[in-house]
């Protein structure tokens, strides 16, 4: 149409004209798009004036759902989007992509808009068809200003997205430092997990983030939390070796002999890793040498040892079931692989007995209670001499590989 045609190349002269000859004001050209909307896009601000004092209809919407108000949301155009909104634009529609104004504004870092559209009833806490809420995207494309902006407009500093993650994480994630301030300034909660379970601080330690460690802990993030394999900020620190994070994490009081549910400490994953200044550091603040306790087996009368079976026994024990063996997870973290050989007495009900088991060789001594584990938690069929049950003693061999 010449009118928009006219208006997107912001000819006001011609505008003028069209619109003193009777041109529609409110026509569309074959995308749906009107005069009002090419005028916001380009920011032609006497131009939009001069529509709106026309009858310029401020909610007509696109073929795909675009609003005049929406293009100024997109562009940054705060002064249009005000005037829009005191025509009584609608801040809380949606395009056909179920796409609102606001994230429009957020998506493009636009916070003056972003509290103009706030002002007028648009939602701070909104969510999208993904499950996102709208601080989410403002933490992830690292829009501080836009998070401070919807968090004075009400925002919820720990809304979760439908995945369980928050915004203080997925900032954490992106390094975005001034994003991670701005939402433990407005109290977001230093300690909230996501649904793996990890904490802010957790994810900055395992990515060797020393100034966003340093943030959190000044915000009062709990030094010494656990993800769910029970690693700690230390652990992670040192087992990929980020000597400034160890330091920081120590200075606040991470406990260097803190160990996950296998025994494993920070000392054990700098060791693995053979970080030799992370090991100095943890040693200085009083990491103790591992003790590695294995418990000798029992004496047990009245057993066939392996070679006797071997010579004596018609049927040798067979496995009837094994329960699945346990990976430790810091060896996983490590990518260490290896094996474990135990020795341990067969009763005459194939059942394992607790006090026979023996570790006769072992890669790490992380795998020993995984393998034990397996061990006295397996059931075997008896060994047989002539038809009669026998208790043995056998060896098996336990491979821990990385898949």
């Amino acid at each position: 149409m010449a009118l928009i045609t006219a208006v997107a190349g912001g000819d006001m002269a011609t505008v003028v004209a069209l619109l003193e000859q009777g041109a529609n004001v409110n026509g569309q050209a074959e995308t749906g798009y009107t005069a009002l909307m090419a005028a916001v896009a380009q920011d032609h601000t006497e131009i939009v004036e001069i529509l709106l004092a026309r009858g310029a209809a401020v909610d007509t919407r696109s073929n795909d759902g675009w609003t005049a108000l929406a293009l100024a949301a997109y562009h940054g155009h705060a002064p249009l989007a005000a005037q829009l909104l005191q025509q009584g634009a609608d801040a809380r529609s949606r395009n056909d992509e179920d796409d609102s104004i606001l994230r429009q504004a957020i998506s493009s870092g636009h916070s003056e808009v972003v509290r103009l559209l706030l002002q007028a009833g648009a939602d701070p806490d909104e969510v999208d068809a993904r499950g996102m809420p709208a601080i989410m995207d403002a933490a992830i494309g690292g829009f501080a200003d836009v998070v401070v902006a919807l968090l004075d407009g009400g925002a919820d500093p720990d809304v979760r997205a439908g995945s369980g993650m928050t915004a203080l994480i997925s900032g954490t994630i992106g390094g975005r430092v001034g994003v991670v301030s701005a939402l433990l300034n407005k109290g977001a909660g230093p300690d909230v997990r996501n649904a793996a379970g990890s904490t802010a601080l957790l994810v900055a330690s395992v990515s060797g983030r020393s100034g966003l460690v340093d943030t959190l802990l000044a915000h009062g993030a709990d030094v010494n939390s656990a993800n769910e394999l029970g690693l700690t900020s230390l652990m992670l620190a040192s087992l990929e070796g980020y000597v400034d994070v160890v330091r920081s994490l120590l200075a606040r009081g991470a406990d260097p002999n803190g160990s996950d549910p296998d025994g494993a400490t920070a000392l054990t994953a700098a060791k693995l890793r053979d970080h030799a200044d992370v090991v100095l550091l943890l040693e200085e603040a009083g990491a103790r040498p591992e003790q590695v306790v294995r418990a000798d087996s029992a004496m047990v009368e009245n057993v066939l040892t392996p070679e006797e079976m071997e010579a004596v026994v018609d049927e040798p024990p067979q496995p009837v079931s094994t329960p699945p063996l346990r990976y430790p997870e810091m060896l996983k973290q490590a990518l260490v692989e290896g094996e474990v050989v135990l020795d341990f007495v067969i009763d005459t009900l194939g059942q394992v007995d607790s006090t026979s088991v023996r570790i006769v060789s072992s890669s790490h001594p992380l795998f020993d209670s995984a393998a034990r584990a397996v061990i006295l938690g397996s059931v075997y069929t008896p060994a047989r001499v002539r038809g009669e049950r026998v208790r043995v003693r056998v060896q098996q061999s336990l491979q821990f590989a990385i898949q």
